[in-house]
């Protein structure tokens, strides 16, 4: 099963690799790699992750458990929705799920 990757999902990437290369030097990679990784699993294994929003959206944790990879998975593949860092306010994430 191949994974697809929503803007938004594509855009959180990007905002967190950014927001680790300020931080230090090559954790952005870090972060980026351990993603990939994750993807690769739910590639392998769609319905590991546990169903956390309306019967449907699973998520997986990803780098030090501090991010949730929010995903879908359909026949066409593994929908990629959000990457959202976990420690923010649990409204916040329930209002950017809202609309999957």
């Amino acid at each position: 099963m191949n994974a697809v990757w929503t803007l938004g999902a594509e855009s959180d990437v990007q905002r967190i690799y950014e927001h680790q290369e300020s931080w230090e030097e090559g954790a952005g990679d870090r972060f980026y790699d351990e993603v990939l990784s994750s993807v690769r699993l739910l590639e392998a294994f769609p319905e590991i992750g546990p169903v956390v929003h309306r019967g449907k959206v699973r998520r997986v944790l990803v780098f030090n458990r501090h991010y949730g990879l929010f995903y879908v998975a359909e026949r066409r593949g593994v929908i990629l929705h959000a990457l959202l860092d976990l420690r923010q306010d649990p409204t916040a994430i329930m209002k950017r799920l809202k609309g999957i």
